[in-house]
């Protein structure tokens, strides 16, 4: 069973997802409208509704319940922020958005571009060209990749990697049995702690790095040091690892 909905909104909205399983695409399209395809053989079950610009599509149950997997496909304004909960659900953000928080239990999440990213996992990769802003991500078995993030980003990881190439503010992670790169942090506070996992981040040259790097059973591998050119940047870097080696080398 499909149904089809269309709702007028302004230059502000705000969709609000809940399914139980199945697959979620988000996709940007035309100002001033958001448009919903919903194929589930429970399709009449969903609430899907207005209130202002906040639309609101989501099943009476949270978790997985037999029978009750949809199909659903959005296009909404440029620039809208979602809210999706899912209990096990695949996720395809196209186009540019703004904020975007995100609860599965399980399935993958891929996106090309938004404003912040919330996102916490408990068995699937998180995928990613582009946050303008900051990153929260809380992930469990499940590999996490970005392109480019230019705020903050601060990770909690469980037998899973984490790939950046390139990160413009501050970053935090945490890790269990999982990789760390960072191909270049830019902030001025980083902080790595990872057990059973190796953690390699790329510098900019022309700052000052005031170090504590400590690693049981693992190696610590530093650039040769820049020659002297004035004044340079603060940095702090923390890295502590446990099983694990530590590189940290020049990104540009």
């Amino acid at each position: 069973m499909n149904r089809h909905e269309r709702w007028p909104v302004g230059d502000h909205a705000v969709l609000d997802v809940g399914v139980p399983s199945g697959s979620v695409e988000v996709r940007v399209g035309d100002h001033g409208s958001v448009q919903a395809v919903l194929e589930s053989s429970a399709a009449e079950d969903f609430e899907m509704s207005a209130a202002g610009d906040r639309i609101t599509i989501r099943h009476p149950s949270r978790w997985f319940v037999r029978g009750r997997s949809c199909r659903l496909m959005v296009t909404v304004p440029p620039g809208t922020d979602v809210e999706i909960d899912a209990a096990s659900a695949t996720v395809r953000l196209v186009g540019v958005l703004g904020a975007v928080r995100l609860r599965t239990a399980s399935g993958d999440v891929t996106f090309d571009r938004v404003a912040h990213l919330d996102v916490t996992s408990a068995s699937g990769g998180v995928t990613g060209d582009r946050v303008d802003g900051d990153v929260s991500l809380t992930a469990i078995s499940g590999n996490s990749s970005f392109q480019r993030v230019d705020g903050r980003m601060r990770a909690s990881l469980t037998s899973a990697n984490l790939r950046v190439d390139e990160c413009a503010g501050d970053l935090t992670v945490v890790t269990t049995s999982g990789t760390t790169r960072i191909g270049h942090c830019g902030g001025s506070d980083i902080s790595v702690r990872s057990v059973s996992g190796d953690v390699r981040l790329g510098l900019p040259t022309g700052i000052r790095v005031e170090a504590d790097l400590s690693t049981v059973s693992g190696r610590a591998r530093l650039p040769e040091p820049a020659p002297f050119s004035g004044e340079r940047r603060p940095v702090n870097l923390k890295v502590k690892t446990v099983s694990g080696d530590i590189r940290i080398e020049r990104s540009r």
